[in-house]
């Protein structure tokens, strides 16, 4: 539709509408919210002002009568509202919420804070063109799935071993990481890394771990890292390096890369090794605040990187914790 501009604006608006409300009662039916999508600003409005006419809430919502009398006769067979009617004039009635109601209103709230953050990061762009803008956010709103971004940042995530099932999610993320922030200096190396992570890394005794959100079918990845032994015939201790540290944007803010390294860290202690390092650019503040939270500290190089977009190099010392024996 658009190649025909501003003549399908109103079809292109619909078709986002019902998008939005297709993955949105997606995302209530997979946290068993017992809600329409549709019902959404008539509950909110009454949950913030207690009761409120037909009349009324059709005035605050710019709607029509008709259309809320629709709503709210559905609402109130699914015990979602009550009726009361004035004692002063019977002709007169108010709509509030059930208990029932305020139950689910309660329960939806966590889902509506991450949907909140998912919502406010599609649409934050600017354009001095509305019709620009608006492929812009049908390109961001009908390109991936809102629920199962939503959902990765409501549900329980786990941090595994890389799987075969788990290879297509770990190149695509680690490339379009690195197309967002360094589309020029993608090299040969980050390709066959990515492309085939069991031959050049697990092979060589290193260990791939993904940040998964369990589904029915095939796992959400959301996370990565990658930790191999380095070969150090100069210095008498075991040297690992961590590399492939990401978080997907939209799961971002929860923990993960903090997560994702603690495994890393944890796995290279309790197998005896000294040192951990890393490779990063300057410019990445957020990875930088992450390692030095961590304990790595900036080093000179010791050997040129393979990488041409990293410009900083830091080290942490591990010390494994001996128990003693009480006796």
């Amino acid at each position: 539709m658009e190649q025909f501009g501003v003549l399908t604006l109103g079809s292109r608006l619909k078709r986002l509408s019902d998008h939005l409300f297709i993955q949105v009662q997606e995302i209530y039916s997979q946290c068993d919210i017992p809600i329409s999508a549709t019902y959404f600003p008539i509950l909110r409005l009454l949950q913030k002002t207690g009761s409120l006419s037909v009349m009324e809430i059709a005035d605050r919502l710019h709607l029509s009568h008709p259309a809320v009398s629709k709503q709210t006769t559905k609402m109130i067979k699914e015990a979602l509202l009550e009726k009361t009617v004035d004692e002063q004039d019977q002709r007169r009635s108010s709509l509030r919420l059930s208990e029932f109601g305020l139950s689910a209103m309660l329960r939806v709230e966590p889902v509506l804070h991450e949907m909140k953050i998912i919502l406010e990061k599609m649409t934050a762009f600017s354009s001095d063109n509305f019709m620009n803008g608006l492929s812009y956010l049908e390109s961001q709103v009908l390109g991936g799935s809102l629920a199962d971004k939503v959902l990765d940042r409501l549900e329980p995530i786990q941090i595994v071993s890389l799987e075969s099932q788990h290879d297509k999610a770990f190149y695509d993320l680690n490339m379009a990481w690195l197309e967002r922030y360094f589309p020029e200096q993608i090299a040969e190396k980050d390709r066959i890394v990515l492309s085939n992570p069991q031959e050049e890394v697990i092979e060589k005794g290193g260990v791939v771990w993904v940040a998964i959100r369990k589904t029915k079918s095939v796992d959400s990845v959301v996370g990565t890292i990658a930790f191999a032994p380095l070969k150090d015939s100069a210095l008498d201790n075991k040297r690992g390096e961590v590399f492939k540290l990401l978080v997907a944007e939209h799961a971002q803010g929860k923990g993960i890369a903090q997560r994702l390294l603690s495994t890393a860290i944890d796995f290279a202690t309790q197998g005896g090794f000294s040192v951990l390092s890393l490779e990063t650019a300057s410019c990445l503040k957020l990875a930088r605040r992450l390692y030095d939270k961590n304990g790595f500290v900036e080093k000179p190089f010791p050997n040129p990187s393979l990488y041409a977009r990293v410009d900083v190099y830091m080290e942490k010392s591990l010390i494994l914790k001996m128990h003693r024996d009480p006796s």
